[in-house]
């Protein structure tokens, strides 16, 4: 009895001490600045155990009050963990930082009130913090942000699905050096956007300042209407001149500063980031669209023509539509031939061809269709019709292709004749068996008394070791396999009782395949795209084994990317959800598209 109240106590006790002590502080470095200068806005939560080293609990964002005239972005997180021995005790510690660059739109003091979260199932808060900015002197030097920047020439409005070309500069002061770009990210939820090609180097003066521009065209497409974020940053490492007079507000030199470091300065790493951009994305419009419309967005010429003019019966011919110009042919599908008694054609292969510059919105796509004539005489092949939206006039162009006369002639090929029946069974109504030799011969009596009678006789039955047996095996194997598949089943009912991320695990499993059976089944695109986003949100919930029922796109690739995913695998996943987004505002419902979305969707959940 006394043992169970002394276990009563023991436990919680125990687990009070290894869940350890948490405090949070939260600070600026540094506290003053002068105008236009960044500073950083730091929380820190450190969790310290005398029993064993803590977990800490991944936090990405805080509910952070906003406070006028002070911009927060660019956060990041560190996590550090220390052990120390004082006194022969050992003290375990874990330190979680959450750092955001803070930047004053003017002087005065900033400060941040204090706020709670959630943190390991308790409520923590955050104390206040407070920045001081000051007037920048005469005769400072230029702010980091003056020294190195990024701009990104992104229009004001879109259409959605609508492709355009946009540059990304980032502009390095002559005396910067810079080390190196560590990495890339951008904040276009509502975008697809092209992989970061390789830069472009020139030169540009900015406000009387001499510049070495990196330069990086992108292409983007809009997938949701409404206004939409597209924000850029880059993370690199650089040395900035006269970085210790920078820190100083006051333009001095601080304690242990030296000329050496005034003239070469000292490498460090930055993020810089594009201005807050909104793109308005408007829906297309819906009065006069055409029905040969599929998503085309841009500026289009049509050509139509045969590989040849005349051909024989059962003989192919090559139908070519060429659609030239500029927009979004990454978009662009072929356009439906028209039904024709005549002519039995089938799905065409794509070719596109971009312009000598490489871009991928100039260029010429090519349908290829192969049409066999159904019948002879003089043939037509019916107009072509395809249409686009031209984004500048608003207003949709149909393009139609003359009609092409071919000539189609019997064949010269010999036609094949039946078999000849032979003369004794021509006019007879009933077949004739073909002649049988026969396999053995009528013995005689004398030849039959003579042969000996090799029949097999009953055999006796003989008592034998069970364990010879096959059927005793069999019967045993059976039994030891049914005792196996019941512990199995009482097994896992216990488990999905008590567990409650197992029964999570295995509901994913159950939904997985329902949501894939059912996306496959779809016969629309409406209901294909809503199974096919919960089918690869449920198959990453079962590879990473933490609930992604409810994640979007990039919370998906980021888990991809973490659980070791191939880069085409978490592109298609990436492009599949873009798809399903512009399906649902622009004019993609061809089926074609459907079965090649089915058959990417397959190959997605088999890498998965």
């Amino acid at each position: 009895m006394h043992r169970s109240y002394f276990h009563c106590f023991l436990f919680p006790l125990l687990a009070l001490a290894a869940h350890g002590e948490i405090s949070v502080t939260a600070v600026f470095k540094p506290p003053r600045v002068a105008q236009g200068d960044t500073a950083r806005y730091i929380v820190e939560i450190k969790e310290t155990s005398s029993q064993r080293q803590p977990e800490s609990e991944p936090i990405n964002s805080l509910p952070i009050p906003q406070v006028r005239g002070l911009e927060l972005r660019n956060g990041r997180t560190s996590t550090s963990r220390q052990t120390r021995i004082i006194n022969g005790a050992a003290e375990y510690s874990v330190t979680q930082q959450l750092i955001i660059d803070a930047k004053a739109s003017g002087v005065g003091r900033f400060a941040i009130p204090s706020y709670t979260f959630e943190y390991k199932g308790e409520t923590l808060r955050v104390p206040d913090a407070a920045l001081q900015v000051v007037e920048r002197p005469a005769d400072a030097g230029p702010t980091a942000d003056e020294l190195i920047f990024l701009k990104a020439d992104a229009p004001d409005q879109l259409y959605v699905g609508q492709t355009t070309e946009i540059e990304l500069k980032l502009y390095i002061s002559n005396g910067v050096r810079l080390s190196g770009l560590n990495n890339f990210d951008r904040s276009a939820d509502g975008f697809t956007v092209s992989e970061l090609p390789d830069a472009a180097e020139s030169s540009d003066i900015v406000n009387g300042r001499r510049y070495r521009v990196l330069s990086w065209p992108l292409t983007i497409t809009p997938i949701r209407t409404g206004p939409q974020d597209l924000d850029f940053e880059f993370t690199l490492t650089a040395s900035l001149p006269g970085q210790n007079n920078r820190r100083n507000p006051l333009g001095r030199r601080g304690f242990g500063g030296s000329l050496f470091d005034d003239f070469f300065g000292r490498t460090e790493r930055f993020t810089v980031y594009t201005e807050p951009k909104q793109v308005d994305v408007l829906p297309l419009p819906t009065t006069d669209r055409p029905d040969s419309f599929s998503g085309a967005i841009g500026d289009f010429s049509l050509q139509v023509y045969t590989d040849h003019r005349s051909t024989e019966a059962g003989e192919p011919i090559m139908l070519s539509v060429e659609v030239a110009g500029r927009g979004n042919f990454d978009r662009i599908n072929g356009p439906t031939l028209k039904e024709s008694p005549s002519w039995r054609s089938y799905a065409p292969e794509a070719k596109f061809e971009p312009r000598s510059d490489g871009t991928t919105q100039r260029g010429t796509k090519r349908f290829d269709y192969v049409l066999i004539p159904q019948k002879t005489g003089e043939l037509t092949i019916p107009p072509v019709e395809f249409a686009y939206f031209d984004p500048d006039d608003a207003t949709y162009v149909e393009l139609s292709s003359p009609a092409i006369d071919i000539s189609v002639s019997p064949s010269d090929r010999p036609a094949q004749t039946p078999p000849t029946v032979p003369k004794s069974t021509q006019g007879s109504d009933t077949p004739q068996p073909p002649d049988k030799t026969p396999l053995a011969r009528q013995m005689s009596a004398e030849e039959a008394l003579l042969t000996l009678d090799y029949r097999p006789r009953p055999s006796s039955r003989v008592l034998t070791n069970p364990l010879h047996q096959t059927a005793f095996w069999l019967v045993n194997t059976l039994l030891a396999t049914l005792l196996c598949g019941c512990a199995y089943v009482l097994r896992r009912r216990r488990r999905l009782a008590v567990d409650p991320a197992y029964a999570d695990l295995q509901s994913a499993r159950t939904d997985l395949r329902a949501a894939s059976k059912a996306a496959q089944a779809a016969s629309d695109a409406s209901t294909f795209y809503a199974d096919a986003q919960r089918a690869i949100r449920l198959a990453l919930t079962c590879r990473t084994q933490r609930s992604l029922r409810s994640a979007q796109s990039a919370e998906l690739s980021s888990a991809m990317q973490s659980s070791g995913v191939d880069d085409s695998i978490i592109e298609a996943s990436r492009q599949l959800f873009a798809d399903a987004d512009a399906f649902r505002f622009g004019a993609q419902s061809s089926q074609g598209n459907l079965d090649a979305a089915k058959a990417e969707l397959e190959r997605i959940l088999k890498a998965l």
